[in-house]
């Protein structure tokens, strides 16, 4: 029976309450707190309970706040969204569904319906198939409506009900896995989900749940609390802005933010009453001044701040990740209001509990408590992960595109050849397949990611110049042909092959611009150049030639003569300097610039607050094929680089021969020329290889005048494929060096001569004063002592300290970034590492210092005396408990 069933069965119908009691009141009917608890008080309720009282009667009371959202939809139900169907006959299919002993009975009971592929209904952590849970209802109520997929969707979700995208919730279930090796079960303490994303966690528990029950006040607590959250361990939910901003604030509001969040750890209530409460509290300090607690802030503070203490309630919370996770798994937006409404928190906290009981009941992974859940969306939906050449997911945005027209991705535009000449395209078609040849293992990896439902189709890339359908002056195009479009109907799970229903088109038809070479592309609607190749693709909507001639036109400042995408002007740079200098940062900036043709003051490149974004349009650049990223070591080689031999099997599966295999540069650069695009290669630590032996007889071919339709340009013949091989104008190299690693001075000569070189220096004016320490001035006598002692290509970069909003921080940076980094700087001399921090001195015996303390060691016997023998120091660094002084070194 459920939970709506068994309180009905004790209070009466909810819909026709006995006079005098409403919603509201049968909830207040069931309040019990963890004062009750510890007091033992007797269940208040009309029913029995089974297992923990407290948590039961949450679960009880979250019910009734979700029945009240069935009850505040009813004006989408009068408008049809729900089929005239209500809550009861959607519960009722389930029971028949249950009666009928298996899922696929119930299936087979209904013509013409099968197993869905992509929506499916959760309940009480099972999976029901939506689409017949709803046709099964409507026909049970006398209705002949035939609702397809995408309806029945709409009106569960009108219903209260949570519908998941099963398909992409399979695909995040095999991210997580592969990113938490050899995981089993949640409770399980070992294994890299333990290690990496629970075990701290519960240290944070702990923690907090320890402040609360201190002697401490509601202000002390929540200080210590919000610390324990936002700057002290790895993996902190909430922000350390937030932090240096009431810290700013005045004393009056500063005081407000802390007892409001000790409040809420402490509050015996009901835990989305105290959620609500909070959230009130802090709307009120963000009127009265705290600027930087939005929605997001305000949700994530009281969320995460409930959530540590009462786990089994609420969890971690940041938005960003809580909307993708909303948009990719349930295809709607959560949080959908501009401030907090306690029904976005029961929606949101409904879906989290129908993933925990999915997570026991069916797929048995035994969770813990909602902090489990939000674990795997954490991991699942991260972008990058350790490891991994590049995200297997890129996150999905909410678009102004509506759901019925485009799903949210992937789309597959896929190859036809074998081997670049054999052409499949028949016999893929003829046999309602596709596979790949001799797949790699990133390409093993996206055809098992390939799901039934997914749309896919056949392309064909080239170049082409004349007898284009628009004006392009004369300049070269790329094309993609789509030769035919389909949905992938299942997976045969080798990496290689897929069944597909293919929809041959009359004619194939060219997409012009924003085009792919590589043999799969996998692509997601997150920016309107991809939302309009699925809809010509998918939806046979005509492409915009104008609107894509504005993105790759690139007239000159006069805008009337275009620059040839042949004869442009590549760029050779590398960004050098001292470690923690931002070159990664200017890295990624100088190539989405390149590749977007953004001006050079652009904001997106140059405003920290853009951050992100920035990350996001280089990783989506990257994943196009348009950027692309290696790092140099000291065994790294031509054959890597440019192509090497490497074996191959052969055809009877005995022996193998040797094949000439493209490295990065010619892949790249291959890829450039069948492009009008720009492309970025990125090489990282540049100086870390011998670049004589990896570049070889190239080095002349990335010279600005040899590149491919230059004056000069010019082809070599490759020593292994015999191909010939040139670099186009429109392919750019970025390096980075680290001149603590190796001096400019001793870098190749031919390389010097064909790079710009652009220096990044430490920027102590990007520093602030924390805590009564002036880090600009810090960095800035650190460097100069450095320098003064070692040389200017060995300072410390800015980049260690920006991260920095307590005293704390800065301690820490000391103790385990800058003290060992000068110590590996002079070779554990000491003394000179005491010289740069203000410890040294021209005295001899002991001596305890602002963050070194020396002691005179002892001469053995033997060498005649101490008088006599030489002087040694014992040096170590102080201790946290004795703490740093910058007193008379730096302090504002």
């Amino acid at each position: 029976m459920t939970d709506v069933r068994r309180i009905e069965k004790a209070y009466g119908d909810l819909d026709n309450l006995p006079d005098g009691l409403t919603l509201a009141k049968l909830r207040t009917a069931l309040q019990y707190s963890k004062a009750d608890e510890r007091a033992k008080r007797e269940n208040p309720s009309r029913f029995e309970v089974d297992g923990n009282l407290y948590d039961s009667l949450a679960h009880f009371r979250a019910t009734l706040n979700f029945y009240q959202r069935f009850v505040d939809s009813a004006a989408l139900h009068q408008n049809g969204a729900a089929l005239g169907l209500t809550a009861q006959d959607i519960l009722a299919a389930i029971e028949r569904c249950d009666a009928a002993g298996s899922v696929e009975a119930f299936i087979a009971s209904h013509e013409g319906l099968g197993n869905p592929a992509k929506f499916w209904l959760l309940h009480r952590g099972k999976r029901y198939p939506s689409k017949v849970i709803v046709r099964d209802a409507l026909g049970h109520i006398g209705s002949e409506a035939l609702p397809g997929g995408g309806q029945c969707k709409t009106a569960l979700d009108a219903l209260g009900f949570v519908v998941i995208d099963w398909s992409a919730f399979k695909v995040l279930r095999d991210t997580f896995l592969s990113r938490m090796t050899g995981f089993m079960d949640f409770r399980r303490q070992d294994g890299d989900y333990w290690t990496t994303e629970r075990r701290y966690k519960d240290k944070v528990i702990e923690k907090v749940r320890s402040v609360a029950a201190s002697s401490a006040d509601d202000g002390v607590a929540g200080e210590q609390i919000y610390r324990a959250l936002s700057v002290e361990g790895q993996g902190a939910p909430l922000s350390w802005r937030t932090l240096d901003e009431v810290q700013k604030a005045d004393v009056d509001l500063r005081d407000r933010f802390y007892e409001t969040v000790g409040r809420m750890a402490r509050s015996e209530d009901d835990p989305l009453a105290t959620i609500a409460d909070g959230a009130k509290a802090l709307e009120q300090l963000k009127a009265d001044g705290i600027a930087g607690l939005r929605r997001g802030e305000v949700l994530a503070i009281t969320i995460s701040v409930v959530g540590t203490v009462h786990p089994e309630a609420a969890s971690w919370f940041k938005i960003s990740r809580i909307e993708a996770m909303g948009q990719r798994l349930f295809g709607r937006k959560l949080f959908a209001h501009a401030e907090f409404t306690p029904t976005d928190l029961d929606e949101f906290l409904q879906i989290m509990r129908a993933l925990f009981a999915l997570f026991g009941t069916e797929i048995g992974w035994n969770p813990a408590d909602l902090f489990d859940v939000q674990g795997f969306v954490w991991v699942a939906l991260e972008d990058k992960w350790e490891g991994e050449e590049e995200a297997p997911l890129m996150e999905v945005q909410a678009t102004d595109v509506p759901a019925e027209i485009l799903q949210e991705g992937p789309y597959w535009f896929v190859g036809a050849s074998f081997g670049r000449t054999s052409d499949q395209f028949d016999r893929f078609i003829a046999e309602g397949i596709w596979e790949i040849d001799s797949p790699s293992d990133r390409h093993r990896e996206q055809v098992l990611r390939m799901q039934s439902g997914e749309r896919i189709a056949i392309k064909a890339t080239y170049v082409r110049k004349n007898g284009l359908p628009f004006d392009n002056r004369g300049r070269p195009a790329s094309v993609m042909s789509i030769k035919a479009i389909g949905t992938i109907t299942s997976n045969d799970g080798d990496g290689e092959r897929i069944s597909v229903d293919w929809e041959p088109t009359s004619a194939p038809r060219e997409w012009y611009h924003y085009t792919y070479q590589p043999t799969i592309w996998e692509v997601y609607p997150t920016n309107e150049m991809a939302e309009r190749l699925i809809r010509f693709a998918f939806h046979g909507e005509a492409q915009d030639y104008d609107w894509f001639l504005q993105k790759w036109g690139r007239l000159t400042a006069d805008e009337d003569t275009p620059v040839d995408p042949v004869k442009r002007s590549p760029l050779n740079l590398i960004l050098y300097g001292p470690p923690g200098t931002g070159k990664t940062y200017r890295t990624m900036a100088e190539a989405v610039r390149l590749c977007r043709g953004l001006a050079e003051d652009d904001p997106l490149l140059n405003d920290a607050e853009r951050r992100q974004e920035l990350r996001q349009a280089y990783e989506e650049l990257k994943g196009q094929g348009q950027i692309g990223f290696v790092t140099f070591h000291q065994n790294y080689a031509y054959e890597d680089f440019v192509e090497g031999l490497r074996p191959q099997p052969l055809a009877d599966g005995v022996g193998f021969t040797l094949k000439a295999q493209p490295g990065i540069l010619r892949q790249m650069a291959e890829a450039a020329e069948l492009s009008a695009e720009e492309h970025v290669l990125v090489i990282d630590e540049i100086n870390r290889a011998n670049i004589s032996k990896v570049f070889g007889e190239l080095i002349t071919l990335i010279e600005a005048d040899k590149r491919l339709g230059m004056d000069e340009g010019m082809r070599l013949t490759l020593p292994y494929s015999n191909a010939r091989f040139g670099v186009p104008a429109n392919l750019h190299i970025i390096g980075t060096m680290n001149t603590a690693d190796r001096s400019i001075a001793l870098l190749d000569t031919a390389l010097r001569r064909r790079f710009e070189f652009r220096e990044l220096m430490p920027d102590a004016s990007l520093l602030a004063t924390i805590d009564g320490i002036d880090l600009a001035a810090l960095l800035a006598i650190i460097n100069e002592r450095i320098e003064y002692l070692f040389d200017r290509e060995h300072q410390i970069g800015h980049a260690y300290f920006i991260r920095c909003v307590t005293r704390s921080d800065v301690d820490e940076v000391m103790r385990h970034k800058v003290i060992p980094l000068l110590a590996e700087y002079f070779y554990e001399d000491w003394a000179k590492v005491a010289a740069v921090l203000g410890d040294g001195d021209d005295g001899e015996g002991d001596r305890e210092g602002s963050f070194l303390d020396r002691r005179r060691l002892k001469a053995p016997r033997g060498l005649g005396g101490d008088e006599d023998a030489a002087l040694r120091y014992r040096w170590s660094v102080r201790s946290q408990k004795q703490g740093f002084s910058y007193d008379g070194f730096v302090s504002a």
